[in-house]
């Protein structure tokens, strides 16, 4: 009776006896399939008693119990197939459609799992494989590798950005490093004027000089001040 609506009959049936006896029971009394019985006990509200889960009939393995142990293999138990698999059988085709040792699945490319391949991932970054970590834990976007190679580590707070927004142009000249902050206030320009948006990021790289300045300014003043103390030297 796949699909078939309940009657009250079979509800009547199933709210009697599914609490108290074996499921394969009740879809026999109630003529439908054991999926269909479940859902209905579901939507119900049925479940099996304390009773019938700690008795046989659940067939519920129970700790400190003996409970299936008829059904067990014994002690010296022969398997029926022992000795039909021996090193090297094959039947029929098994032999010549099986992998080969050192075979390279067709659907993949060797060069992928090589350290330093290149790729280009969901968001259009292209990434270098670093380490054979599984998932993205193995790549690295190709900017910032070759960043840190030419200018050290990337500071806390910082990222490199494609001076031309293409992230597919990874020379040198076109890769900068800007704080988080600033980006985001980069980004939230995109929908200005262009002249005017020009503008903000070239007050922003002034900003930035001005901050560099005063910051190596800054340091040079505390050696000399440093240099001239009494205690110095």
């Amino acid at each position: 009776m796949n699909g078939a609506p309940w009657t009250a009959e079979q509800i009547r049936l199933l709210i009697l006896h599914y609490p108290h006896r074996p499921t394969r029971d009740v879809v026999r009394m109630c003529g439908h399939s054991l999926s269909s019985t479940f859902q209905r006990a579901v939507k119900l509200g049925l479940k099996k008693t304390p009773e019938f889960r700690a008795s046989p009939a659940a067939g519920i393995m129970i700790k400190g119990t003996t409970r299936g142990a008829a059904y067990r293999f014994q002690k010296g138990h022969v398997p029926a197939n022992k000795g039909l698999r021996r090193p090297g059988w094959h039947s029929g085709r098994m032999r010549e459609t099986q992998f080969k040792k050192g075979q390279w699945p067709i659907n993949k490319d060797p060069g992928f799992y090589v350290l330093g391949a290149l790729r280009v991932n969901s968001d259009g970054y292209i990434e270098m494989r670093v380490s054979f970590e599984p998932g993205a834990k193995g790549w690295r976007g190709l900017h910032r590798i070759l960043w840190e190679d030419r200018h050290g580590q990337i500071p806390k707070g910082h990222i490199v950005r494609f001076k031309n927004g293409d992230p597919l142009d990874c020379w040198h000249d076109n890769l900068e490093l800007i704080t988080r902050a600033d980006n985001c206030r980069r980004n939230s320009i995109h929908n200005l004027p262009a002249p005017l948006k020009a503008t903000i990021q070239a007050l922003g790289q002034l900003k930035r000089r001005i901050n560099e300045k005063r910051s190596g300014r800054a340091q040079r003043h505390s050696v000399r001040h440093a240099a001239r103390s009494p205690q110095a030297g």
